[in-house]
């Protein structure tokens, strides 16, 4: 990002490279069109071309990149005047297509700020301190809502097992074999 700030148009290049792929499947699941998709990843790009010099270095690239989308997804709900729309495909790597209706429904009876924060960490690999940072809210109230979301999630799915970092999580919300 620094070599693009300082007007190297071929950093450009690597940065769209890099991200595209990542922040259009965010994108993706917050918004039910895939074109429209397409179009605020764009723009997600297209802002970041407009405000590079506003680009701190104190803030990670990638952190300042999920800002930009969330804001693009924020947004096009203003302008639709939509509920929040709900992830497109949960069970990322496809899977049993009943299990997928059953999450999509879960997720979308979770509160929005739970949703948001399972979908950053579970679907798009985000850290607990990037969420707090894209988020714009402290790192122990990412937990929290993540834990409540995890606890919901498993009672909306009839006893389920909700996986974290690959593990079940128990009844009581902690990871077996932990």
């Amino acid at each position: 990002m620094l070599a693009f700030k300082r007007g190297e148009a071929p950093a450009f290049g690597e940065l769209f490279a890099r991200y595209k792929d990542a922040i259009y499947g965010y994108v993706r699941r917050r918004v039910n069109d895939p074109s429209r998709a397409e179009e605020i990843t764009q723009d997600v790009f297209l802002a970041l071309v407009q405000h590079r010099n506003g680009y701190e270095v104190e803030a990670k690239f990638r952190i300042y990149l999920y800002r930009i989308a969330l804001n693009r997804i924020v947004s096009e709900h203003r302008k639709k005047k939509e509920e929040d729309p709900l992830p497109v495909n949960p069970a990322a790597g496809g899977g049993d297509a009943a299990l997928v209706q059953q999450v999509r429904e879960a997720l979308g009876r979770l509160e929005a700020e739970q949703r948001e924060i399972v979908l950053l960490r579970e679907y798009q690999g985000l850290s607990y301190q990037e969420i707090a940072e894209v988020l714009q809210v402290p790192l122990g109230t990412v937990r929290s809502r993540l834990f409540r979301a995890k606890l919901a999630l498993r009672d909306l799915l009839g006893g389920r097992p909700v996986r974290q970092a690959g593990r079940p999580v128990s009844a009581a919300g902690k990871s077996e074999g932990a």
